[in-house]
């Protein structure tokens, strides 16, 4: 217990009752040096408690659950705390192999960390002061992703660093992806360079950020003709003359913008192997001819500029695998014309319409004619929906429904021609829960609801009409 200052006064007066001043001093020195003695002590043991909590600490760090977990497992934790945005991984990356010499270790042993998708400027620098820095940094990140494919983005104008070039394209046998974003008049040295490069495990090419041959450009693109692993292409044309540059044959998904529909023909006509394709043309082919992909199974047809019929562009087309069609800005059809491409294509089970002014007879005409139709997907069609269609859809007693497999819907501006309790009843025609199901004996004629998604103004009546229906099935925005 500590001494007070009254008590030790009360006591040192007890004691130098009878003492001279000599005493005195001869007391207070000998205090003194017990003090010294006594901080000596209290040091050393101070000192010897620190170090026996840092034992403490030390093994209770050896043993705590971040310690004992495996490597590899904490490589994926490493992997779920990095973010995804391109701008933000790199940092994140970065910080984690900086918390400790441990998790420094396991994250430059951890390729996949250092494989994601990279943006690299070849015209950082170009002789200015950091280049260096910017290049070493570079080839740090990309000798660490060794020996994964790497996906990679290079951005390039008129000038580039050629020192910078000449390092990523060590790399480049081990791309897995690359985007290129260059200026129409490509730098020929980049180009050419480009062209000799090994791309062994190319996959997917993205030129949609070039505009092919919108000029006379005086390089042309770097022929891709030896990249045997090439399965996927994104590109745009924007003149009528084309050059082949790569192995259409190869391709199994494309991304094609163009305002020149005969080069879109030449180009699918040569992809014989296409399983899903994204078209964007202006215009319908004034050639004549088949089409024949035979393995397509998701297509996506965009009219732009003035031409606004899909038919004739379809006409052209044998795609007997297709399974998903998805038309976007299509003007007015021919019944006639369309259905005999839905015989061509007799298995599609999704159909998405956006920005359509087909009528309601022709949407039910081609409702009719895919009967393995799960999802429909209308949007901005404000003359395909009316209640001729929806009553159409109801699933009645005795009566043979349109689309008995539909399951998902999506309907999303389509004007106001529709009687909420007509579109309710239909919705609640076609749901029932798991007891319902149990007790019919008979199963129903039409598949259940997994998903109905509704956008546009309703009335509070007819929102709880469908309360029956569970939240994850119902959606209404």
């Amino acid at each position: 217990m500590a001494c007070s200052m009254r008590a030790a006064l009360l006591e040192q007066t007890e004691r130098t009752q009878n003492s001279s001043k000599a005493d005195v001093e001869r007391f207070i020195e000998e205090s003194e040096l017990k003090i010294s003695s006594l901080e000596s002590q209290i040091s050393a043991l101070v000192e010897l408690r620190d170090r026996e909590r840092a034992c403490v600490a030390a093994l209770r760090h050896l043993f705590s659950p971040i310690r004992t977990l495996p490597v590899e497992l904490l490589a994926v934790f490493f992997g779920l705390a990095i973010r995804s945005d391109t701008r933000l991984y790199v940092r994140d990356v970065l910080r984690i192999s900086q918390v400790c010499s441990g998790w420094r270790q396991v994250a430059h042993s951890t390729p996949r960390l250092w494989a994601r998708a990279l943006q690299v400027d070849l015209g950082l620098g170009r002789g200015r002061h950091g280049e260096q820095v910017y290049v070493d940094g570079l080839k740090t990140w990309l000798q660490r992703s060794a020996p994964l494919t790497v996906p990679i983005s290079l951005m390039l104008d008129d000038r580039i660093s050629q020192y910078m070039v000449e390092e990523v394209l060590e790399t480049a046998p081990r791309w897995r992806t690359l985007d290129l974003n260059a200026p129409a008049n490509m730098p020929p040295s980049f180009s050419n360079r480009l062209a000799d490069a090994r791309l062994d495990n190319l996959e997917e090419l993205d030129l949609t950020r070039i505009r092919l041959n919108e000029y006379a450009a005086p390089t042309p693109l770097p022929l891709f003709t030896a990249v045997p692993r090439l399965r996927k292409l994104r590109f745009r044309i924007y003149s009528d003359t084309f050059t082949n540059f790569v192995p259409w044959t190869q391709l199994t998904d494309v991304d094609l913008h163009s305002c020149s529909p005969d080069i879109v023909f030449d180009i699918l006509s040569q992809c014989t192997n296409l399983v899903r394709a994204n078209i964007s043309v202006d215009g319908s082919p004034a050639k004549v001819g088949t089409i024949a992909l035979n393995h397509l199974r998701v297509l996506t047809l965009r009219l732009i500029g003035g031409g606004r019929r899909v038919p004739p562009f379809l006409d052209h087309m044998l795609a007997p695998a297709l399974r998903e069609l998805r038309l976007v800005s299509a003007g007015a059809w021919s019944e006639t014309s369309f259905t005999a491409f839905q015989l061509r294509a007799p298995n599609i089970t999704q159909l998405d319409l956006q920005d359509s002014c087909l009528t309601s007879d022709d949407l039910r005409t081609a409702i009719r004619n895919a009967p393995s139709l799960t999802h429909l997907k209308i949007s901005c069609c404000r003359y395909c929906i009316n209640d001729t269609l929806i009553d159409a859809l109801c699933n009645k007693a005795g009566v043979s429904p349109l689309a008995p497999h539909l399951h998902n819907l999506y309907l999303d501006y389509i004007g106001n021609k529709l009687t909420e309790d007509l579109l309710a009843g239909m919705i609640v025609s076609r749901w029932w829960t798991d007891a319902e199901l149990e007790s019919r004996l008979v199963p129903p004629a039409v598949s259940r609801w997994t998903r109905v998604q509704l956008y546009g103004s309703f009335s509070e009546q007819f929102i709880n009409s469908l309360k029956d229906l569970p939240s994850d099935v119902l959606l209404i925005y």
